[in-house]
């Protein structure tokens, strides 16, 4: 009876976390054409959100693209707002990472070749 017990409560403690992890859909504004998930996305107000722990979802005039976190990334700052950050490859801007308020980072893309960052967003600066 004890050892059902346990396991229950151990089944909602890990439920409860895995929605921990799912955010509130957060809006900002991107002000230039970028790439998402293979898919190019016109500038606009774009709403992203976590619909669950392995994916990020972005949408808006654009369209819509769900890409897959590849990683958690260690929390830098302790921004309030919503922040991303873009890989410019080539002349255009890939989006790589996701900061969520007061959350670790999601990685989305790992870019191998040199490239610049531009980031939006954010409470603070970023160096």
């Amino acid at each position: 009876m004890k050892t059902r017990m346990l396991v229950a409560i151990a089944a909602v403690i890990l439920m409860s976390g895995a929605l921990a992890l799912a955010q509130t859909p957060t809006s900002i504004e991107i002000g230039f054409p970028f790439v998402a998930g293979g898919k190019t996305l016109a500038a606009g107000k774009y709403t992203v959100e976590t619909p669950d722990i392995n994916t990020v979802s972005i949408y808006g005039p654009g369209g819509k693209s769900i890409m897959v976190v590849l990683t958690q990334l260690g929390r830098h700052d302790q921004d309030t707002d919503l922040e991303l950050v873009f890989d410019k490859l080539d002349g255009k801007y890939h989006l790589s990472e996701v900061w969520f308020p007061e959350r670790d980072g999601l990685l989305l893309l790992a870019t191998k070749k040199p490239h610049e960052h531009a980031v939006l967003g954010g409470s603070k600066p970023r160096k």
